[in-house]
């Protein structure tokens, strides 16, 4: 890079707008901005260093995202894997500044001189309205791309080449190695692709996809992903929102502490200055008494000394020898009075524990628990192992419904004991809550609350984590079943409906449903999906009741429980069929898992493969999918 702080002029497109210098094996970006190699190279390590896994990086100039163009691995090697711009490459070999382009070259080889109006991006040479029409003509140069030289002098951009080889000048690439995933041109397929299996035409190739339908698809997909990542996307800003209250209520739980500190020293202060101020007072009083009695004897000493002055320079003789016996006499009396001098040492000695504050070095010691979780996005369930990571029993004990706690425990809700227990992944019970209401049917997190369903109470009972206490109860108006939350919103299965409510409890919507329908969850793509105990069947809808699909199976016995994984996979506990069925978003049977006996309650671990499943009522197994 170099160290001109000159910006390039308007119009100036030989000059790089990151280093201000002459370009050096120029690139460029889908967005059409060139710079010179090293320049790229530089900015993309530069950008990329503190990324977790980048998969790109934004232009310099106009920031727009420009998708990694090799493996996200290995960021130091994406600017050698972005295009040479070829066009601007022959313009600094010609060595000439952009304005002798504009007479055209084509003319200028048999000695005339024409001023050229356009620039061919497949024979990177300037032409002129003349050349220009006849280049349109041929049938070898039909299909090269002319831009006027006005567009090269607005942006540089417009010399880029398109459709041409990189690789051999001049050469228009008009097939494509799917072997490589590259078009080329018949030159490349000549020498470098001779051996690839399937190179086809780009007519050929445009023809398949299109009949095949292949884009349509994998833009579905793509749609399907970006919603995930929305999500995922989603409850990180609410993470950041979270980081933002707890770190608020740090700095007020500290600023309060040190007001009502602060506040209790300014009161220890006061008392002790009113307490100093009463000891000096009094102390200064008992000086001041005894310089008095001083000062009065000090003035009496002046006084006679006075009289003996007199009588020693004019009295007469007999005043003279009366006066002396006569203050003789009085100075030894005050030679014998008792002179009382007072001095104090003022000390204080202040609390050991006010010199310990000294020797704090924190106000408090914080702690981060952090909680991360891969997603497999390429994850294939039908090839995937059901593996047994562990399994307990809880006795005298029938488990309609658990989930797992962020901190990695397991919650149960034990139906005919009328309480939640609270585990750990290999079944050590850490703690168990009575609850206000009989019968818990479900069991989930939601933000710093677990909800569960109360069947007897027809409400949703409220338990704040952590501290496992009972708060209060959201009514769902009759027996509650099942529980789902998707983004703000939970689901609530009843008899015969399925209730969306809000954050505060209002009833949003009611969907009809047929009769035991037990468990609800909701897909990434906001799909309500529901089983039917009785009719055997899985039913999907929208947001506004419309059914999407049915599913059904001759394997499919009892449908008592559904759920779903990250990648939007539908898992179904058969009870009667002891079988669960993964199914796809669509509602597509994509396997079973058999010899499960009577599983009743499943659900995943938040953005893992691992997930739970009761068994035979009160028998709890851990099972983790993973792939060779």
């Amino acid at each position: 890079m170099a160290t001109s702080n000159s910006p390039p002029h308007k119009g100036d497109v030989s000059t790089c707008s990151v280093c201000f210098e002459r370009y050096k094996n120029p690139r460029y970006l889908p967005c059409l901005h060139s710079f010179c190699h090293s320049c790229l190279e530089s900015y993309i390590v530069s950008t990329c260093i503190a990324k977790e896994a980048p998969v790109g990086f934004r232009c310099p100039l106009c920031r727009e995202f420009v998708a990694a163009p090799g493996t996200f691995s290995s960021p130091e090697k994406w600017a050698k894997q972005l295009p040479l711009n070829e066009s601007l490459i022959t313009y600094l070999k010609s060595e000439k500044p952009l304005e002798d382009h504009e007479t055209c070259e084509a003319c200028r080889r048999t000695q005339e001189d024409q001023p050229a109006s356009f620039w061919c991006k497949s024979c990177m040479e300037s032409l002129c309205d003349m050349c220009t029409k006849y280049h349109r003509k041929n049938m070898m140069t039909q299909d090269h791309k002319l831009v006027q030289l006005s567009e090269i002098k607005l942006s540089g951009s417009a010399m880029i080449a398109e459709n041409v080889c990189t690789k051999h000048k001049g050469e228009i690439m008009k097939m494509f190695c799917a072997d490589h995933k590259e078009a080329c041109c018949t030159t490349c397929v000549s020498f470098e692709h001779r051996k690839c299996n399937n190179v086809d035409s780009i007519d050929k190739c445009l023809t398949e996809l299109q009949e095949g339908k292949q884009m349509e698809r994998l833009l579905r997909e793509i749609d399907k992903l970006s919603l995930k990542l929305n999500n995922i996307a989603k409850e990180e800003e609410e993470n950041v929102s979270q980081i933002d209250r707890q770190s608020n209520e740090l700095i007020q739980s500290a600023e309060k502490l040190l007001q009502e500190t602060q506040a209790h020293l300014e009161e220890l202060k006061q008392i002790y200055l009113r307490e100093l101020s009463k000891i000096m007072k009094d102390r200064k009083g008992k000086v001041n008494s005894s310089l008095e009695a001083i000062s009065e004897k000090k003035h009496y000493v002046e006084h006679c000394k006075q009289l003996l002055s007199q009588v020693k320079d004019s009295g007469s003789d007999i005043a003279y020898v009366c006066k002396f016996y006569e203050v003789k006499h009085k100075i030894d009396e005050i030679k014998k009075t008792y002179i009382n001098k007072v001095s104090f040492d003022i000390q204080g000695k202040l609390s050991s524990k006010i010199k310990e504050l000294k020797s704090i070095s924190k106000l408090s010691e914080l702690s981060v628990f952090q909680k991360s979780c891969s997603m497999e996005f390429g994850f294939d369930v039908k090839s995937a192992r059901m593996t047994l990571e562990s399994e307990f029993t809880i006795e005298n004990s029938w488990i309609y419904g658990g989930c797992f706690l962020p901190s990695g425990g397991i919650l149960l809700a034990d139906y005919p004991n009328f309480r939640f227990i609270y585990l750990d992944c290999v079944g050590k019970s850490i703690l168990q809550g009575k609850l206000v209401g009989p019968k818990p049917r479900d069991i989930i997190v939601s933000g710093s609350d677990i909800l569960i369903a109360l069947e007897g109470l027809n409400a949703l009972q409220k338990v704040a984590m952590g501290k496992f206490s009972l708060g209060s109860t959201i009514p769902t108006g009759e027996s509650c079943l099942g529980i789902a939350k998707f983004q703000e919103y939970l689901y609530v299965t009843r008899p015969t409906s399925i209730i969306k409510l809000d954050k505060q409890g209002n009833i949003l919507k009611t969907y009809p449903t047929r009769k035991w329908t037990y468990s609800v969850t909701v897909t990434g793509s906001g799909d309500i999906v529901h089983c039917h105990y009785g009719g055997n069947s899985v039913t999907a809808m929208r947001d506004d009741g419309q059914t999407l699909w049915v599913y059904k199976h001759p394997q499919l016995i009892g449908p008592v429980c559904v759920t779903v994984d990250f990648l939007d996979n539908i898992y179904v506990a058969g009870e009667q069929s002891n079988n669960i069925h993964i199914l796809s978003g669509k509602g597509k049977l994509l396997r079973i898992l058999s010899d499960v006996p009577k599983p009743f309650c499943m659900r995943f671990k938040e953005g893992s493969l691992s997930f739970l499943v009761v068994t035979n009522g009160n028998c709890v197994k851990v099972y983790n999918l993973k792939t060779d």
